[in-house]
């Protein structure tokens, strides 16, 4: 049995580890995002041992490159992105769209480091960064925002007020729903922005999964990755690990 169990594995290698997998994908593909909106953009040291395989390869939450091909026509000026976690969407919206100002909100000071990276390798103009998202901070909001990116795990229903930021009237708007936090909040939002915006429900592309694995089978690499549906979950109260769906609302403001 020990004998059968060496030929199969010498036969049919064990595939490498999604970690191992993006590391020799970056080898090959010159430590830049790979396809995506987001080509071209390079991949800071820091961050190459925490980048997920689909955000390598320019892959991560593909039902979205519709939406930011959409901003492309656009006069986006100023942006601010809620949720900046490791960079990836400040570095590239601010490579894609060079904006006059990018605006970063993150509440854990341990992504910081992160987020900052791409700036230099990638010469891009830097960000102004904060903290939390505060209610006194979005009340006093002054300056016009073209378009608002949000990834909060859960406080949505907080930050998407229009009635109470009023700017918010008049900004693009792309928000991740998580409703399993809170199963009222698609309907809630909708709600607040169907008279001023035009609504889109983008649900997560089981597709993702296979471009991947053709990408791999291009490069000739054997290799794993964590896919749809595994890649997102949350922790419940009981601090269970609940298998998620990605679910988006894009909110574009009407013509008038």
């Amino acid at each position: 049995m020990k004998i059968l169990n060496k030929i199969k594995k010498s036969i049919f290698p064990k595939s490498l580890s999604e970690k191992a997998t993006t590391s020799f994908v970056l080898e090959k593909t010159g430590n830049q995002i790979y396809t995506g909106p987001f080509a071209g953009l390079a991949i800071p040291d820091i961050l190459k041992p925490n980048l997920k395989l689909a955000e390598a390869l320019g892959l991560y939450e593909y039902a979205l490159h519709g939406c930011f091909s959409n901003l492309i026509n656009k006069n986006i000026e100023n942006i601010m992105v809620i949720g900046g976690h490791k960079g990836y969407y400040p570095a590239g919206l601010s490579n894609l769209l060079r904006p006059n100002n990018m605006y970063v909100f993150e509440m854990d000071l341990n992504f910081q480091p992160l987020i900052d990276s791409w700036i230099e390798v990638n010469n891009l103009k830097p960000y102004q960064t904060f903290g939390e998202a505060s209610e006194e901070i979005l009340l006093n909001w002054t300056e016009r925002i073209d378009f608002l990116l949000i990834d909060c795990e859960g406080a949505e229903d907080f930050l998407l007020q229009p009635q109470k930021f009023n700017w918010q009237k008049e900004t693009d708007i792309l928000v991740e729903i998580h409703h399993f936090y809170n199963n009222k909040i698609l309907g809630n939002l909708v709600t607040r922005f169907k008279d001023t915006h035009d609504l889109l429900i983008i649900y997560d592309d089981i597709s993702e999964n296979e471009k991947i694995h053709n990408v791999l089978e291009g490069l000739g690499i054997e290799g794993s990755f964590r896919g749809q549906p595994n890649h997102r979950w949350i922790l419940d109260e009981n601090n269970n690990k609940i298998i998620t769906a990605g679910i988006f609302l894009y909110m574009s403001v009407k013509n008038t």
